[in-house]
């Protein structure tokens, strides 16, 4: 069974929590999906860093400039673009992941999309802490 909680969009992003059915335990069970409206991206990152994203993406508002890297860790390279006037962040998955994926967010949408993180975020949190109280399946018979 796996689960999708859509959390909301911006002009040009989408984003999602999802569940997955697995043995694990804890921020293993879930990630969250973003990617661009038209499908041709998007990016999953485990569920312990939405929050942890969204505080990056306000802080690579706050520092932007054209062709800098705005930050990196084991998950993204956040990569600041300005073409034809236009200004954007590169959210590109790091040599780590199998495949490497880019969503170039527009910056006007940076805020709106750090919101959808906090957002996710909540609510991993408190559907983690619910899910602890209801058992997954039944337990082995004595």
């Amino acid at each position: 069974m796996e689960e999708r909680y859509p959390i909301g969009e911006t002009d040009s992003v989408a984003l999602a929590v999802l569940r997955h059915d697995r043995e694990a335990e804890g921020y293993r069970r879930w990630s969250v999906a973003f990617g661009l409206l038209g499908g041709e991206a998007t990016v999953h990152v485990p569920g312990h860093y939405p929050g942890v994203l969204a505080g990056r993406l306000r802080a690579a508002d706050v520092s932007f400039a054209p062709g800098a890297r705005l930050g990196r860790d084991e998950y993204l390279d956040l990569t600041a673009l300005a073409r034809d006037g236009d200004e954007s962040l590169a959210l590109s998955s790091t040599p780590r992941s199998p495949v490497r994926v880019t969503v170039e967010v527009p910056r006007t949408e940076l805020e709106a999309l750090a919101g959808l993180l906090d957002r996710a975020q909540t609510l991993i949190d408190e559907l983690r802490q619910g899910l602890g109280l209801v058992p997954d399946r039944l337990p082995e018979p004595l």
